[in-house]
């Protein structure tokens, strides 16, 4: 069996400044790098043995944190990058419903449909995550690996994991800022254990439940 973490980068500032992401590469703020220091004592247990991720700042800032207790290679992973928005990069998520009604209604009740004016479509972000994880999966038999990637990346991780179905991205709420999510692997088996773990956060340190344009 291959245990999976799932670990979703810390505030960047690009949360702060409510805006679409994407491939934007934006730092990691103040605030974000606190809650590094706590999912590094938090990770320090897990007992990993590889760790994956983004190639983005922000994934890559928090897998150094992830890492800090064991010292391994981390392996960068484009296929853990998060959706590419197209035209709605770096953009404020406010501006949508009245820029581009039509996406913006996809993106919160169609994600099938969902696909930014010269950007990624979110078909294509799940096909390239859930093969992605499949083929990490398989790399690593009966391991305890980490993959850090992003808010809408990891939603659609959940979609594979939990209904084996994009069309139900939206069913889960967004995962925290440097929260993880726990799911076993073995053959054709696989569940989730757990999912936005952050009790390793304090309240002050929690963001997510702040960020109201995200996923709903």
């Amino acid at each position: 069996m291959t245990t999976v973490y799932i670990i979703r980068h810390a505030q960047a500032q690009g949360n702060v400044d409510k805006v679409f992401q994407g491939h934007y590469d934006g730092e990691i703020t103040q605030l974000g790098y606190q809650q590094l220091d706590s999912l590094a004592e938090f990770c320090k247990q897990l007992k990993l043995d590889t760790i994956y991720s983004s190639p983005l700042f922000r994934a890559q800032e928090t897998a150094k944190a992830v890492n800090r207790y064991y010292g391994h290679e981390i392996q960068l992973h484009n296929g853990l990058m998060e959706i590419h928005g197209g035209d709605w990069e770096g953009q404020k998520w406010a501006d949508f419903p009245e820029k581009d009604p039509v996406q913006n209604d996809n993106w919160y009740h169609h994600p099938s449909r969902f696909c930014a004016p010269n950007g990624e479509p979110m078909t294509q972000v799940y096909e390239r995550v859930k093969q992605t994880l499949l083929q990490l999966v398989a790399d690593n038999p009966n391991k305890t690996i980490a993959i850090i990637s992003h808010g809408c990346a990891i939603s659609n991780l959940l979609a594979f994991i939990k209904y084996r179905c994009v069309d139900k991205l939206n069913r889960s709420d967004i995962v925290d800022n440097a929260s993880v999510t726990k799911a076993v692997f073995d053959g054709d088996y696989f569940e989730l254990v757990w999912q936005n773990r952050a009790d390793y956060l304090t309240e002050e340190l929690r963001t997510t439940v702040h960020q109201l344009w995200n996923l709903k």
